[in-house]
């Protein structure tokens, strides 16, 4: 070997040891959710402490809400196709996609975060193989604070529910609270207001992040937090990406994503606290639901059960294997 060609190897295998070190993978985290979220907030907490133990080699890049031009109900096939690397969606907004994902919306079906630790047990499997056929893994869930209704005067039984006009968020509300002998309304939210001071309504279902935040107090003097149901989001991961990583780094994430998953839940019962506080400081009343009210909830709420059964066949063994292993 002549010494140019000596010179060239080692010039060679210097910049293949330079490219090793430095080696970086950069994936993108699209989330629907302002900075101010506690769901965005911890995703960026989570890609922060990926970067820090990888030492920089997986770098995500959490994008807020619109910024990637992902729309909210087009996640699941965001990270699908590798639009982006990863996604944190509601699932029930994949349902488009992927009928089983709105099972969580189902009134009385998941009530709290104990239950949807053990929702999660029994039907954890189901959600694995969904993502997997959509070329995806599950990192880790986060729910959301539950529903209740905002309004003008207290709603305690089932028989202060009846004729309430209480505007629903989406269908699934909607059906609810007429199967509860409410009235439910659809109307924009901003016109929410004006109605309530009209007299046309008489309140909202939402949740109280949405209420505090909205500041609902100002024309409701009153909320239940009916608890019917609870919606988790999901941070998922391209498989394609994910493969690509080391057997290290991969070990890492996972770690990373079950050390810190119980940060993220408690963040969103201190939202639901706080957001809490935040009504009683405005003068809200908070009431509890009686007896007569919680039935009507349960027989409401596995009427619609059985109505998705029909659409979604392939819910119905898991959601009564977890009825039987919560006693719903």
């Amino acid at each position: 070997m002549t010494m140019i060609e000596k010179i060239l190897a080692a010039t060679t295998a210097l910049s293949l040891t330079g490219s090793a070190v430095f080696a970086e993978t950069k994936w993108d985290l699209s989330t629907a959710w302002g900075e101010n979220n506690f769901q965005a907030e911890s995703a960026i907490a989570f890609a922060d402490a990926v970067r820090e133990a990888t030492d920089g080699s997986v770098d995500i890049t959490v994008y807020l809400s619109g910024e990637t031009g992902v729309k909210i109900t087009e996640k699941l096939a965001a990270v699908e196709t590798g639009i982006v690397q990863m996604a944190d969606m509601l699932l029930f907004l994949q349902a488009g996609e992927e009928p089983f994902l709105g099972v969580d919306t189902l009134p009385y079906l998941i009530q709290g975060e104990d239950e949807m630790k053990a929702w999660l047990d029994v039907a954890g499997p189901t959600y694995d193989a969904i993502f997997e056929r959509r070329n995806q893994k599950v990192l880790y869930y986060v729910p959301w604070p539950s529903p209740g209704v905002y309004s003008k005067d207290p709603i305690v039984s089932a028989d202060d529910m009846a004729g309430q006009r209480i505007r629903a968020f989406n269908a699934t509300s909607f059906t609810f609270l007429e199967n509860m002998g409410a009235a439910p309304v659809e109307l924009p939210f901003e016109e929410l207001a004006t109605a309530v001071a009209a007299g046309t309504v008489d309140g909202a279902a939402t949740s109280t992040s949405t209420g505090a935040n909205s500041k609902l107090y100002q024309f409701t003097a009153n909320f239940n937090p009916l608890n019917w149901s609870m919606s988790p989001d999901a941070v998922t991961v391209n498989l394609d990406a994910w493969n690509a990583l080391t057997d290290e780094e991969r070990a890492t994430i996972e770690g990373l994503a079950d050390d810190m998953e119980a940060s993220f839940w408690a963040a969103s019962a201190a939202e639901d606290e706080a957001q809490t506080a935040v009504l009683v400081e405005n003068g809200m009343t908070i009431s509890t639901a009686d007896e007569s009210l919680k039935a009507k909830m349960a027989e409401a709420g596995k009427a619609m059960w059985a109505d998705f059964f029909v659409t979604v066949p392939e819910a119905k063994p898991i959601v009564e294997a977890y009825a039987e292993k919560t006693g719903k």
